[in-house]
């Protein structure tokens, strides 16, 4: 019997090729992680996003939503797979639903212990061992306010914070904790909904004598600002983390 050579034209190689995943997705991994909060005392969900090659040591950028948004919410605007793959970070995104980042004991709703709570978590899960000088806070909206109150309120868990659009916490007091601490702001001229609060606590930073970074862009409360300027901001957390 004669046996029989069957050619296949560059294209169909290739396509061969692309369905023996010979040609992996140039992006990270997103999955989504659950746990008992005992913080909360309810069953908790983040987002992990991470690179492939991610190792004990990576740095870890914890993402705070704004105000009734899901851990979901920043990944619809922005590609953070790709973000992790890119910086070599790992984005771990979280909410505290329609509540502020603080624990209030008259509705036991401690969301200021469940974002350390998450942390110890997240790390433990994915055999994280790195300090406060690998881990920063990013929030929008009423996480970019979280972001601020909880470096101040435990300066030796982050090395520093971003806030988006944020919301101005009122009981953030502890101006010294901000010492050789990262902060940056931005927030849209066109942003009614927060824009008179953070020249406000622009201004009491200063008068602090705290340094930090504080953008006034043209822009509004919504994705299109957001999306537009995140990349700042982890620039600039990624200089931070990762030096």
């Amino acid at each position: 019997m004669k046996l029989q050579l069957i050619k296949k034209s560059p294209v169909l190689l290739l396509l061969s090729f692309t369905a023996c995943s010979l040609f992996e997705p140039d992006t990270g991994i997103s999955e989504t992680f659950t746990f008992i909060s005992s913080s909360l005392t309810e069953i908790s969900k983040v987002v992990v996003y991470y690179p492939e090659s991610y190792t004990t040591t990576t740095p870890v950028i914890y993402l705070l939503n704004g105000w009734g948004a899901d851990a979901y919410a920043w990944g619809s605007g922005i590609d953070l797979a790709n973000e992790a793959h890119q910086r070599n970070i790992m984005f771990v995104s979280l909410s505290a639903g329609s509540n502020h980042y603080v624990n209030d004991p008259k509705t036991n709703e401690n969301y200021e212990d469940y974002v350390l709570e998450v942390v110890a978590k997240t790390e433990q899960k994915y055999e994280i061992e790195i300090d406060y000088k690998q881990r920063a806070l990013c929030g929008i909206s009423n996480g970019g306010g979280g972001a601020l109150y909880l470096l101040s309120e435990h300066p030796d868990s982050f090395i520093a914070c971003g806030s988006l659009s944020g919301t101005s916490y009122s009981n953030i007091s502890n101006f010294s904790n901000f010492t050789d601490r990262g902060i940056r702001i931005d927030v849209g001229t066109g942003d009614d909904t927060v824009l008179s609060q953070l020249r406000w606590l622009h201004n009491r930073l200063t008068e602090n004598k705290v340094e930090h970074e504080y953008y006034e862009h043209p822009g509004e409360h919504d994705w299109v600002f957001w999306a537009k300027y995140c990349p700042k901001q982890f620039d600039f957390l990624e200089e931070l983390v990762s030096g």
